[in-house]
């Protein structure tokens, strides 16, 4: 979870009224925001926010959040942005590495120690929050003052020009020598892999202002003097881009500097930003009142809505409401999600406390029959071992002799290894006796949890399936090891109508596989790995297994 700190004195001040520690440390729970350390000896506090609200990332978010709860300022904060004469020209050519751009002019600028420390942790904090480690966002915060508009992002290629990065004063490098020889180009060369162009910002002079994702130009460097900046971001995703522009925006607004739009020239027309227009929902106060067990009347929910710094009216249908979310908020997908604010306005301690309709719950079925299976496999001999349902899909499919089929990708995994969900628990398993096999063996061990299959017929487009699987990796394991678990498996679940089938598999050896076979549809596979397999994972003895879908069993 990431954390911000800040002295009680500058909460004061934002607040414009004096609050002690003990306030804050019981308000702040009840703005989402849980204490993670205090010390009264400095007036310092610590906090951890949840990702999804970057606007937390700085005291200036807080103290908004704090404003509505304390009724100091309720409804939307009042933020402008006067137009500007400032362009940027976006290249078409940018769009085959880094399509999105949208920037801001901020003027006024004469912040303390403290606000300059708030700005440049915040600006790591999006980087890592929205940005996904500047591969979905990145920012660049320039003097405005030291390059002349219009200014141009477009894309070069590696070795055609020359600049003076950040921390490297002296040296003129291209941007491929960038990524080898400076340390933000080592760190962020992964990102423009394979990419054969590099995006670029300049200024009117033809002055490199910024190389994005990984470091700006030498010239426009913020320093004591700085009265003006201008703030890029760049990404893949424009609606993230101009998210996190509009967190970094309305909190240096709250530090009282004034925000200046620009014009950004795509090639199919001007985007102006940034857009501190509030979106747009509708919610049924029905819907609102079922979900918190309130019968709250129509200005009170208008009320806690306002005290979340939202804002509503009554709305065009009967028994509905408006609501104007604020630019910073990002975190909103679906109407229950308004049902939250409106707890949180109305009080989380002003909740009656009441037991659910039905009585305490008990676990899912589902669940009931994972834990009947752990309780089974580790009967029978086998340890069990938890892998992460996302994995790779090259080690997973072609490792295992299979060839790719549909499934669920990530379009931006947070590393490689991880790139999409698994469709089975086998190779997992694979990978855990190929790191375990030093130990002694037999290596017996079992897993049971989801897989992900593509369906056309789910809302989602994909079913998640419990499956249980095990290997058993011996000098002479094989399918009549496999076998034998597999029958006490289903003679511990008092299955008996079951059958076994020779079949070919791609994780089996000919001969030595067969497809389990429940209710007339196959449901699983027992047998011997593949010696490909086994080479594969540079294992040395053979292994057994047998994976089965619990589903239909269940």
């Amino acid at each position: 979870m990431p954390t911000i700190e800040f002295t009680l004195q500058r909460i004061q001040k934002l607040l414009g009224k004096p609050v002690s520690i003990k306030d804050l440390e019981m308000d702040l729970q009840w703005i989402s925001l849980d204490m993670n350390e205090i010390n009264e000896a400095e007036g310092k506090i610590k906090v951890e926010y949840n990702p999804n609200r970057p606007d937390f990332s700085s005291p200036e978010g807080v103290a908004r959040a704090l404003k509505g709860y304390y009724e100091i300022e309720t409804g939307l904060p009042p933020f402008t942005a006067k137009g500007g004469d400032y362009k940027v020209v976006v290249d078409p050519l940018v769009s085959q590495v880094r399509p999105y751009i949208a920037t801001a002019i901020v003027r006024g600028i004469d912040l303390d120690d403290e606000q300059v420390a708030t700005l440049m942790n915040t600006q790591e904090d999006l980087h890592w929050a929205i940005g996904r480690d500047r591969k979905k966002v990145a920012i660049g915060v320039h003097d405005l003052d030291k390059i002349v508009p219009p200014f141009t992002y477009t894309a070069v290629k590696p070795n055609a020009i020359k600049f003076e990065p950040l921390q490297m004063p002296g040296y003129l490098l291209t941007p491929a020598e960038i990524l080898v020889q400076h340390p933000k180009g080592r760190e962020y060369a992964h990102i423009l892999k394979d990419t054969g162009i590099y995006p670029i910002i300049f200024d009117k002079n033809k002055n490199v202002i910024s190389f994005p994702p990984v470091i700006n130009g030498t010239l426009t460097m913020v320093t004591d003097d700085t009265k003006n900046l201008f703030i890029d971001m760049t990404g893949t995703d424009l609606k993230a881009v101009n998210f996190a522009l509009n967190v970094l925006c309305t909190m240096l607004a709250d530090m009282g500097c004034k925000i200046e739009k620009v014009s950004n020239m795509y090639p199919d027309g001007p985007r102006v930003t940034p857009n501190f227009a509030p979106a747009e929902w509708t919610v049924d106060e029905d819907y609102v009142n079922s979900y918190l067990g309130l019968k709250l009347p129509e200005a009170d929910m208008i009320k806690a809505l306002r005290k979340v710094r939202f804002d509503a009216k009554p709305g065009k249908r009967k028994g509905s409401l408006d609501v104007l979310v604020p630019c910073y908020r990002g975190d909103l997908m679906h109407p229950v999600d308004l049902t939250e604010e409106v707890a949180i306005g109305y009080g989380y301690s002003n909740l009656p406390l009441t037991i659910p309709q039905g009585g305490f719950g008990k676990y899912h079925p589902k669940l009931e029959a994972q834990a009947l299976v752990r309780k089974v496999m580790a009967g029978l001999g086998f340890q069990e071992v938890v892998n992460f349902i996302l994995t790779n899909k090259e080690k997973s499919f072609t490792a295992t002799r299979r060839k790719w089929k549909e499934g669920v990708v990530l379009k931006n995994p947070v590393s490689k290894e991880y790139d999409t969900a698994r469709q089975d628990l086998l190779s997992g398993l694979l990978q855990n006796l190929q790191d375990n096999k030093h130990e002694s063996i037999p290596i017996k061990v079992f897993e049971v949890g989801d897989v992900i299959i593509l369906d056309k017929n789910e809302e989602t487009g994909a079913r998640r399936d419990v499956h249980a699987a095990c290997v058993i990796y011996d000098k002479e394991a094989g399918y009549t090891d496999a076998r034998s678990a597999l029958d006490a498996f289903m003679e511990m679940h008092g299955i008996e109508a079951f059958e076994v089938k020779a079949a070919s598999n791609p994780f089996g050896l000919d001969g030595r596989t067969a497809d389990i076979i429940f209710d007339k549809k196959r449901v699983g596979s027992v047998g011997e790995i593949h010696p490909e397999i086994i080479s594969s994972f540079d294992l040395e003895f053979p292994v057994g297994f047998f994976e089965i879908n619990l589903e239909p069993l269940m």
